[in-house]
């Protein structure tokens, strides 16, 4: 038989979870997908902890929105779309609703300091995932990827020149155009196989 618990006690056990994902955050570890989503529903603030609304009745509470506000929202390019089972990804829709600066929260209190408190946890769990890609070398810097794009130009221009401005136009001279146009394929050909090769 399960025992019942009060809602102060309910509120006290999810406050002290919580703390405990803060404390895994610290500790560098990262969140599983409902430990996300109790983070982004505190940020949100709302109580609401799913990871995945069956109805759309479901969705707009956990969003703190009423369900005119989210039907609009579904009809918006990009919405987060319904999995195949017609569960929706909370997490998704908090994303969603971040990232297009959308009002309408009927949950959210100017002072509410556990609401800062989870969007301050959140800010810090993105950027500790986005550190650890980095160290996995899922992202470049873009500092890097612009000096490899010029000095691949570079040298692709500088094959095309000496191809077409000094070992072509002896070879071209006296062909008819089938003539030239197979040698230009041709040089065109090998600079391409070069610069594949790394040369």
């Amino acid at each position: 038989m399960s025992k019942k618990i009060s809602p102060d006690d309910a509120q006290t056990i999810l406050a002290a979870d919580l703390d405990n994902i803060v404390d895994k955050v610290k500790q560098g570890k990262p969140l599983s997908s409902a430990e996300r989503a109790r983070v982004q529903a505190c940020a949100a603030g709302s109580n609401e902890t799913l990871a995945r609304a069956k109805t759309v009745v479901e969705l707009a509470a956990a969003l703190g929105v009423t369900r005119q506000m989210l039907g609009r929202w579904r009809r918006m390019k990009g919405a987060p779309k319904p999995a195949p089972n017609g569960t929706h990804d909370v997490s998704a829709w908090r994303d969603f609703v971040r990232a297009r600066g959308l009002k309408g929260s009927i949950g959210l209190e100017e002072g509410n300091t556990e609401a800062l408190k989870a969007r301050k946890l959140l800010a810090e769990v993105e950027e500790r995932e986005l550190r650890l890609a980095i160290r996995r070398g899922e992202y470049v810097r873009t500092e890097e990827v612009r000096h490899a794009w010029h000095v691949l130009v570079g040298k692709a221009t500088a094959l095309f020149r000496a191809k077409f401005e000094n070992e072509l136009p002896p070879i071209l001279s006296g062909l008819d155009a089938q003539g030239i146009r197979e040698e230009c394929c041709k040089a065109i050909d090998e600079v391409c196989r070069l610069l594949h090769e790394g040369q």
